[in-house]
């Protein structure tokens, strides 16, 4: 498994050098890609582009310059797939070109000196970018890429999944939007609640509006305009964090959780897709698309990867309609399913529920029984489900990480930042 690491380097003039040059590469590609297709009707492969405008590109790597035309057909051939499967309405290929560009570096550009400082090769005759690294692994791959405020790296590291999980119990997970992971294993179930996230994403689109709307109101490009619109990006992307973090600890606890329950493998409700099928009100289809399922599934996902866990994706079709005991199937109305069979639940759980028995190869016909927590002689309740919450002080990298650091060292000039700091604005880059 690769996990990345993130490193902010404020802003530097080699930096601001490296990112030009990539942006040039990146805009050379882009032009005589198009002309080709335009004049001549002939679409250049990636290796062809490589061959022409790659090799012997001043000021950067080889393997660099090379990364810079590996995402622009990256980008492209995602754009003919979306084309080919006609979902792409709205979306255009990459064609615009770019002022500044991420600078990428490849495993034969990457070396770990002896002293800790990470050396990032620029090529014969260039000074190479040299980083205070905070960690003994080297990483495989390393990106530098503008995050709206300053420069920041991201490297790739491979880290070992040795750690064995404690049993072999499989657990069922439910994605939602009120409650952001509902578990089912065995007889236990537990909910993770969703709330405070909801209340954070109510909080920001109430921020949006509320500047949005005064933004409206001036002159555009005016110094009360610009003034606003700064506002507007520090105070959206303070929100932005706040959620990042909040999954972080609420999906670091829930595998701790499991891995403390004896679960070795997890599934997954698989909700790829259901944004297209999203046609409610203006207000609930604001709610779910911005339901941040993806990114809290890929969160448990990699981290329960960590702990020895297998994690496996089940689809979530109809999960949440068929009753558990009898396998009839029906919508549920609220937060409580109730089948005609006597059985009784919470939906959610009703939904882990079938997810495991889905990948368990445990789908039953209509007429089946199953027994769960609770059940009688007349009628079947389901166990009332155990809450997970974050606390404050949680930790928010996954087992086994080891905690960041913000303490760069470039070999051209730094900026001078204030004590606190990570870095000092400037323009964006791509």
């Amino acid at each position: 498994m690769y996990l990345t690491r993130k490193l902010k380097l404020g802003r530097t003039d080699q930096l601001d050098r490296l990112a030009r040059r990539a942006g040039d590469l990146w805009s050379k590609i882009t032009a005589w890609h198009w002309r080709f297709v335009d004049r001549q009707g002939y679409w250049l492969s990636k290796g062809q582009a490589q061959k022409m405008y790659c090799k012997g590109f001043d000021g950067l790597h080889s393997q660099s310059a090379q990364a810079v035309a590996d995402s622009f057909y990256d980008s492209l051939q995602s754009w003919r797939e979306k084309r080919e499967s006609g979902n792409y309405e709205g979306l255009r290929p990459p064609y615009k070109q770019k002022r500044h560009f991420k600078v990428q570096w490849k495993s034969a550009a990457i070396r770990l000196r002896d002293d800790g400082v990470l050396r990032l090769s620029n090529g014969r005759g260039n000074d190479p970018v040299l980083i205070d690294w905070p960690s003994d692994r080297q990483p495989k791959r390393v990106e530098i890429g503008w995050d709206g405020d300053q420069y920041e790296l991201r490297c790739q590291y491979k880290i070992e999944e040795d750690e064995k999980p404690k049993g072999t119990k499989t657990a069922g997970i439910d994605i939602g939007e009120i409650h952001l992971a509902a578990v089912r294993s065995g007889d236990e179930s537990w909910t993770v609640n969703g709330r405070e996230l909801r209340s954070l994403r109510r909080q920001q689109n109430r921020t949006k509006a509320r500047l949005d709307s005064k933004i409206d109101r001036k002159e555009r490009g005016s110094r009360r305009w610009k003034r606003l619109a700064r506002a507007k990006d520090r105070q959206l992307s303070k929100i932005r964090n706040q959620i990042k973090d909040l999954l972080h600890k609420q999906s670091t606890r829930l595998v701790k959780t499991l891995h403390e329950r004896r679960v070795g493998t997890v599934v997954v409700g698989d909700l790829k897709g259901i944004r297209e099928s999203i046609g409610y009100r203006s207000k609930a289809n604001q709610k779910l698309h911005q339901w941040a399922y993806g990114e809290f599934a890929r969160m448990i996902e990699y981290k329960a990867r960590l702990c020895g866990m297998t994690v496996e994706r089940a689809s979530e079709a109809y999960t949440s309609q068929t009753c558990p005991s009898c396998g009839s199937r029906q919508k549920p109305h609220g937060r409580e399913y109730v089948c005609g069979c006597g059985f009784e639940g919470h939906r959610d759980l009703v939904g882990a529920t079938n997810i495991r028995k889905r990948y368990l190869g445990q789908d039953e016909p209509q007429g089946s029984s199953l027994r769960v927590a609770g059940e009688g002689p007349k009628r079947s309740v389901m166990a009332s489900p155990t809450g997970v919450r974050y606390r404050p002080h949680m930790r928010t990298e996954p087992p086994g990480s080891e905690p960041q650091r913000c303490n760069p060292a470039t070999a051209g000039k730094t900026s001078t930042e204030p004590k606190g700091s990570c870095g000092q604005a400037g323009r964006p880059v791509g």
